[in-house]
C-alpha cells in the first residue's frame, strides 16, 4: 500500500469516526489540522485510562501524555507533508498545554497529584445536541475541536439530570440576576478618605476608546452601580460597590469571590455593562455545516474554556471553528446567561 492511499485511508478513518467534514472553501492544511487536532483529544483522552503496573496511583503523568502526543504529531509530519508547511508551524508543546487546561477546565479530566485520570461518563442535552464527558476508550462519539457529543436523537439523556452549565460549571444566573443581588445591598460602609485619595481604581464602566478595565479618574455618570478598589498590593486589595457617583460610600465584596485578577471580577464587570446596555459581543460568521467564531472578548475563564474546548483553531487566525449543531446549543445556554452573540458577514 503506498503512501497516497494510506493518508486517504487515514484521512478517511478519523473523519468517518469523529464526524468531522472538509468544508468547501477550506484550505487542505486547515482541514488536516482539524483531523489531527480532535485526534490528538482523543488520543489524549483516551491514555487517561493507562496505568503501569508498577504505579499504584491513577492516572498518567503530563511527561507521558507529552511523549505520547509528540511522537504522534512526529508520525503525522512524517507521513503528511503539508504538516510540515510553514501555515502549519507550531509550538506542540504549547499546544498540549492548552487542551490539557482547558480539559481540566471544563472537567473532562481530573489532575490529582501530578497526575491526570479519566472522570465519571456524564452528559446534558442542549437543544439537539448531547454534550458528554468521561465515554468509555470504544464509545463512539462525535467530535467539535476537543469535545465529545452525540447528537440528541441518538442517545436518552433523560437518567442524567445535570443541566449543561452543571456539567460544565458555567453560571446557572444570568447577569440581570447578578446585578439585582448586588443592588439589594446596603450600601453604607464608608471607605477611608486616604485610601480614596492616593490608591483608589474604578472599573471602567462608561463609553471610552481605551482599552482599559481600570482607571484612576471615575468619569461615571450614571445612578447605577460601580465597582472600585482600593489599595496598592496586588492580592491585598479591597474591592467595593457603590451606585451612582458616591463612590465614599459603599458595599464591600467577600474575599471569597478571588477577585486578584481580571478573571475574578470579570462576571462583575460583565453584570454591570449590561445594565448599561453596552455587554461586549461574540460575533460569528455562519459557513452551512460549521460557523467561525470571528470574537471571543475576554470571557470569565471558564465560559472562554467551554468554546476552545468545543472548536478547532484556525491556523495563522485568532477566530475559531465550530460544528453548527454545537455551536446552536453552546449559544443558547450562553444567550441564557446574558452574552450576546451576532452574526456577521464574512
Amino acid at each position: 500500500m503506498n503512501e497516497v492511499v494510506i493518508r486517504r485511508k487515514i484521512r478517511f478513518d478519523i473523519s468517518n469516526r469523529l464526524k468531522i467534514e472538509e468544508l468547501e472553501d477550506e484550505s487542505f492544511e486547515q482541514y488536516e489540522f482539524r483531523l489531527v487536532y480532535s485526534f490528538l483529544g482523543k488520543l489524549l483522552l483516551a491514555n487517561l485510562w493507562n496505568q503501569s503496573e508498577e504505579d499504584s496511583e491513577e492516572g498518567i503523568s503530563k511527561a507521558s501524555l507529552t511523549s505520547i502526543l509528540s511522537d504522534t504529531m512526529v508520525g503525522y509530519r512524517a507521513l503528511f507533508p503539508t504538516m510540515s508547511s510553514e501555515g502549519f508551524l507550531l509550538d506542540e508543546n504549547d499546544l498540549i498545554d492548552k487542551m490539557l487546561n482547558d480539559y481540566l477546565e471544563t472537567g473532562f479530566i481530573k489532575k490529582k497529584s501530578g497526575k491526570f485520570s479519566p472522570v465519571p461518563f456524564e452528559q446534558a442535552t442542549s437543544e439537539k445536541v448531547t454534550f458528554v464527558r468521561g465515554a468509555s476508550v470504544k464509545e463512539k462519539v462525535n467530535f467539535s475541536g476537543l469535545g465529545t457529543y452525540y447528537d440528541a436523537n441518538e442517545n436518552d439523556s433523560s437518567i442524567f439530570p445535570k443541566s449543561a452549565e452543571q456539567l460544565f460549571m458555567l453560571p446557572e444566573y444570568t447577569l440581570k440576576q447578578l446585578y439585582d443581588y448586588f443592588n439589594k445591598q446596603n450600601f453604607s460602609e464608608s471607605i477611608p478618605k486616604e485610601m480614596l485619595l492616593s490608591n483608589s481604581e474604578f472599573l471602567v464602566t462608561w463609553p471610552t476608546k481605551a482599552n482599559k478595565w481600570w482607571d484612576h479618574n471615575f468619569l461615571g455618570k450614571d445612578k447605577k452601580l460601580n465597582l472600585m478598589r482600593v489599595g496598592s498590593a496586588k492580592g491585598k486589595q479591597l474591592y467595593y460597590l457603590f451606585r451612582g457617583t458616591n463612590y465614599a460610600k459603599g458595599f464591600q465584596l467577600s474575599s471569597k469571590l478571588n477577585l486578584t485578577n481580571e478573571k475574578g471580577y470579570y462576571m462583575i464587570r460583565l453584570a454591570l455593562l449590561n445594565e448599561r446596555g453596552m455587554v461586549p459581543t461574540i460575533e460569528y460568521v455562519d459557513k452551512d455545516n460549521y460557523v467561525e467564531i470571528k470574537s471571543i472578548f475576554e470571557l470569565p475563564k471558564r465560559e472562554a474554556a467551554f468554546l476552545r474546548v468545543y472548536s478547532w483553531p484556525i491556523l495563522n487566525s485568532e477566530s475559531l471553528l465550530m460544528d453548527k449543531g454545537v455551536f446552536n446549543a453552546c449559544r443558547v445556554i450562553l444567550e441564557r446567561i446574558g452574552y450576546i452573540m451576532k452574526e456577521v458577514s464574512q
